[in-house]
């Protein structure tokens, strides 16, 4: 990490911890206004506050699925949040009832979050996912290698001169070849989601062909 990023990292670091600090003491003094046991009133503020980070970090993690799978979970952080605000602006207006039913809806809501990040995560882009057959056997691959091998490197070929090279898409060899030939070639590349631009020309170049977007 640069420098520069380090420094604003230190920066929104300390401004979510100022800003923590205080969001839990107003949410705090909230429930100790209500007819709630006042003994557990620290942990009323790590719910709302935790509630909306563990939102934040769901929809952060379906980010590559769209917008279909992180708008649920940016939908109940804007809620918690929401919520939040109305207390530390106006907490005299919060209902009790309000305020000691927060922590019962936080429950269901809370797994059936966890419950949607599984689902998506199971269902993986059919770009990087084989489906394999049921059964204790392992699968065979109709690709050159195993699946369990690393294909080896090759060496750079070029079409002759005077000839058309064969043109390379994202669909024309499987990712996980793509991406296998990356990391052994210094490139990064992520396990899922789109490879980018750059890594396919390389790959379509060391192969004698030449990229098309499709």
């Amino acid at each position: 990490m640069h420098r520069t990023d380090r420094a604003a990292a230190a920066v929104v670091a300390g401004i979510a911890a100022g800003a923590f600090t205080l969001s839990y003491e107003a949410l705090r003094n909230v429930y100790l206004g209500s007819d709630g046991n006042h003994s557990l009133s620290p942990i009323y503020p790590l719910i709302v506050e935790g509630f909306v980070t563990v939102a934040v970090w769901v929809a952060y993690r379906l980010r590559d699925f769209g917008w279909t799978a992180t708008a649920y979970p940016w939908t109940l952080a804007g809620m918690f949040f929401a919520y939040s605000l109305w207390s530390n602006s106006l907490p005299e207006t919060v209902p009790g009832p309000v305020i000691r039913g927060v922590p019962s809806l936080a429950v269901p809501l809370a797994v059936h979050l966890f419950t949607h990040l599984l689902k998506r995560r199971e269902r993986m882009p059919a770009e990087v996912v084989e489906l394999a057959p049921e059964g204790d056997e392992e699968p065979l691959s109709d690709e050159p290698w195993a699946f369990w091998e690393l294909p080896p490197v090759q060496s750079p070929t070029y079409a002759a001169e005077g000839t058309k090279a064969r043109s390379i898409t994202a669909a024309t060899d499987s990712s996980s070849l793509v991406r296998s030939w990356a990391r052994q070639n210094g490139h990064t590349v992520k396990d899922t989601g789109r490879i980018p631009d750059a890594v396919l020309k390389a790959y379509a170049k060391a192969h004698g062909g030449e990229l098309v977007t499709p």
